[in-house]
């Protein structure tokens, strides 16, 4: 097996698209060229050539008739290499596969080709992404020591760590998602859920409309209540825990709860912890028993006033 991809600077679709690659054909003999006469022979071609045709194992992106996605995001050659070999390296999981796509795929796919994915908030920083990270191992600029096709390789052998923790990170989620659905539908009260172990479930949770509250043990023996979000990407959440708790810790919590075993509420109310079981209920049985007053009922203006 023969990969052929560019030579000189490299980016994030075609480091991530040789170590798809690789991971795959394990034997391969990976090339850096543009050499027309060496890219022929090579099975397998990405990024580089001009041609996306998958009969002949050809995957560059850079032409005009380069392919786009239904939202707009336009195909690097690492997505045209995930659409072609991306669920054999899940095993064929479809979910674990359109998640990898959504969170990593597509993001070296839209930055490769331009395109903006956000827009910078008032606090003025930018995020660092994996893109970046793949850049900073080209050959530095002032110094000689390095070369271009020996970085290559080393930023192969990174991302070669992010994909599969990515891949794994997935599997983990997606079996988590069913551990928390199979908890929620036992769940008398729709209100609130209590996990026998913590598995990832901010995105689950969200989906389920009268969720608020979700109590789980931690990784210090210990047991947390924490709540359920809006939606994606925020702590604004469907009902905080009481202002009361709010930043206080230990016995001071104790005190203004009266669950003897208090260890924390974080100061923004989305979280909060004790060291057993029996504090974190009754923890969840004062923040379900809160209620926002409504405003008193004005008595009705007659029609002459």
């Amino acid at each position: 097996m023969l990969i052929a991809t560019h030579n000189g600077k490299f980016h994030a679709d075609d480091v991530f698209g040789v170590t798809l690659l690789t991971e795959l054909y394990p034997d391969a003999t990976v090339i850096r060229t543009r050499d027309p006469k060496r890219l022929a022979p090579a099975d397998i071609v990405l990024d580089v050539g001009g041609v996306h045709d998958e009969t002949t194992l050809r995957f560059d992106h850079h032409q005009n008739s380069g392919e786009t996605r239904e939202n707009g995001i336009r195909y690097s050659a690492f997505g045209l290499l995930w659409q072609h070999y991306g669920l054999r390296f899940c095993d064929n999981d479809r979910s674990v596969w359109h998640r990898i796509d959504l969170k990593l795929v597509q993001v070296i796919d839209a930055i490769d080709n331009g395109q903006d994915l956000y827009s910078v908030s008032d606090f003025g920083v930018q995020p660092l992404t994996v893109s970046d990270l793949i850049g900073w191992f080209n050959a530095m600029s002032t110094r000689g020591d390095e070369q271009d096709d020996e970085q290559f390789f080393v930023a192969v052998a990174f991302a070669r760590q992010l994909l599969l923790r990515t891949r794994e990170k997935t599997r983990d989620a997606v079996e988590g998602e069913r551990v928390f659905l199979d908890a929620y539908k036992a769940s008398r009260d729709k209100r609130y859920v209590i996990l026998d172990r913590f598995v990832p479930h901010g995105h689950i949770a969200i989906k389920q409309p009268e969720l608020l509250y979700v109590v789980f043990p931690d990784s210090t023996e210990g047991w947390r209540i924490q709540t359920v979000p809006t939606h994606d990407g925020t702590f604004e959440a469907r009902m905080d825990l009481p202002k009361a708790w709010r930043g206080l810790a230990n016995g001071e919590l104790a005190a203004v709860t009266g669950v003897a075993d208090s260890v924390f509420c974080h100061r923004t109310g989305f979280i909060a912890g004790t060291q057993s079981k029996e504090g974190i209920m009754e923890l969840l049985r004062q923040a379900l028993a809160q209620r926002v007053q409504p405003a008193a009922a004005q008595p009705a203006k007659s029609a002459e006033a």
